[in-house]
């Protein structure tokens, strides 16, 4: 009796483990590689892309946005921003305020209801925590006002023509757990979104569950694993074996040895990403117009994006190619080495040593095209010393405005807008500029709501700084490579760099 009993149970046992095993290997799991970690979990403090993308996973917005160029298929007008947790939305005839109607029935991972009081809460955030680094998106706001549990009114102290597309950059928060948590509420995460956080571990991955409680369209993976290889090598290589699905921001020399790979797919496009060197002009010899001129002059931008990177478009300005008020009037500077020697000769410049700091790992070919920039300063007789930092390094040192030159890339998320406030009238990188008549061309295409008024003022902008090469000097508008398996679908890629992975998936 006691064998029979015992040859049952482990029938038994064997049963569970089987279908458990099974379990496992029916798990579908996407591994995401890009060459940068996220840096902080406060949604609202962090400007970082890849902490943006995983909060796609996390988090919903108000709205959304769709590519530039979707057309709404009944009507044929432009679809820029579509419903998230606001279903419907009006705005104001003076552009001050927007009234949105709610989504209902929509709970956060923590079961906590999404409503009314919980817009109110995310967004005066910004009324009392001013030093949040999002919060140069709402600095015109004024009020939150509830209407009833799902209809809000959100006003700003003057016309604020880009509101939408900022609130598409602004997760909502639970109201009663934050009220009660504060900021320790992100060191776990708790959205509406389709996945669940569940860890990060600095430098090794990210890693997202499926909600199965999702308001919306559930995922079609069960698990979202997010890798951060600073390597171009080490993620194609991932790609290659299988180990990795899709590789963030790969290289162009090695598409035609990927295309010829069967299980691998390569998927291009232009980024709203411009690489550009942020210049210390609050110092010598910066200060000096000429010494600025000779520096956009010596760059041989046609080179750096034929032959370094093999991909891309040289840049014409602060507006990248994709986004509202780009001029496709304006060409690249040509090099001219001797005009440039000759205003290097005409400057103050003495001769000294320029430091010019470059993060490692952040884009494709950093390394390569730094130091081809280095040489080409060198030549026309600027004296360059090239020092390459880890991402957290670099970022401390260019926040406390601790250098000559900076190599860096601007994202931008629809508009150039954040760019503009954020890099030159905040001065958020330590330039040190200042320029009054542009910073009030700034603030006051803000609040134009006629688009063609607008866009006249981004083009004076853009003259100002192409004229007086301050505060930066455009390089190239990268492409975005993204390497990865064959057969999955469903991701949607943007100019800004942020893909949308909610619903990707493959088949077997």
């Amino acid at each position: 009796m006691k064998s029979i009993k015992l040859v049952i149970f482990l029938l038994i046992s064997l049963l569970l483990l089987s279908s458990c095993l099974i379990g496992f290997a029916q798990e579908k799991v996407i591994t995401f590689a890009r060459p940068e970690d996220i840096q902080f979990l406060d949604p609202y403090d962090n400007l970082n892309t890849s902490s943006f993308l995983i909060e796609f996973l996390i988090y919903d917005q108000l709205v959304n946005f769709n590519p530039p160029g979707t057309k709404d298929p009944k009507t044929g007008a432009s679809l820029f921003h579509v419903p998230a947790l606001a279903t419907e939305w009006s705005i104001s005839h003076d552009g001050t305020e927007y009234t949105f109607k709610l989504r209902q029935g929509v709970k956060f991972h923590n079961g906590e209801p999404f409503n009314a009081e919980c817009v109110k809460v995310s967004l005066e955030r910004f009324l009392t925590e001013k030093t949040l680094r999002r919060a140069y998106l709402y600095e015109t706001l004024k009020e939150v006002e509830i209407i009833d549990d799902y209809t809000v009114i959100v006003r700003f102290k003057e016309p604020n023509v880009l509101a939408l597309n900022n609130f598409t950059l602004t997760p909502m928060l639970p109201a009663k757990a934050f009220k009660e948590k504060g900021v320790a509420l992100f060191d776990h995460q708790i959205g509406t979104g389709a996945f669940t956080f569940t860890e990060w571990k600095v430098g090794q991955h990210v890693i997202c569950e499926k909600n199965p409680d999702y308001w919306g369209e559930p995922a079609y993976i069960d698990k979202f694993v997010y890798l951060p290889i600073n390597e171009d090598s080490t993620r194609l290589a991932g790609v290659l074996t299988g180990e990795i699905d899709i590789a963030d921001t790969m290289p162009a020399d090695q598409v035609p040895m990927v295309e010829a790979e069967p299980k691998v797919e390569v998927y291009k496009m232009l980024a709203w990403d411009q690489i550009y060197l942020g210049l210390k002009l609050d110092k010598s010899p910066f200060t000096d117009k000429k010494f600025r001129q000779a520096i956009n002059l010596a760059l041989d931008r046609e080179n750096i994006v034929k032959f370094i990177l093999k991909g891309g478009r040289p840049s014409t300005g602060n507006i990248p190619q994709g986004i509202f008020a780009f001029d496709d009037s304006l060409t690249p500077i040509k090099r001219d080495t001797e005009k440039a020697k000759q205003l290097v000769e005409e400057s103050i410049y003495d001769g000294r040593e320029i430091r010019m700091i470059v993060p490692t790992g952040w884009y494709p070919k950093t390394k390569d095209v730094a130091q081809a920039i280095q040489a080409e300063l060198m030549e026309v007789g600027i004296n360059v010393n090239l020092e390459i930092l880890d991402g957290a390094t670099f970022a401390e040192k260019r926040a406390a405005g601790n250098y000559d030159i900076y190599y860096v890339g601007a994202g931008q998320p629809g508009d150039v807008d954040s760019f503009l406030w954020l890099r030159i009238y905040n001065d958020a990188m330590a330039s040190g500029y200042v320029n009054e008549e542009l910073n009030k061309l700034i603030v006051e295409q803000r609040q134009i709501v006629d688009s063609e008024k607008r866009l006249g003022m981004l083009r004076k902008i853009e003259n100002i700084i192409n004229t007086e090469v301050a505060p930066h000097v455009f390089v190239y508008q990268m492409e975005q490579l993204y390497f990865q398996r064959a057969g999955i679908t469903g991701y949607r890629y943007f100019g800004n760099k942020t893909p949308d992975l909610r619903y990707v998936h493959y088949e077997e």
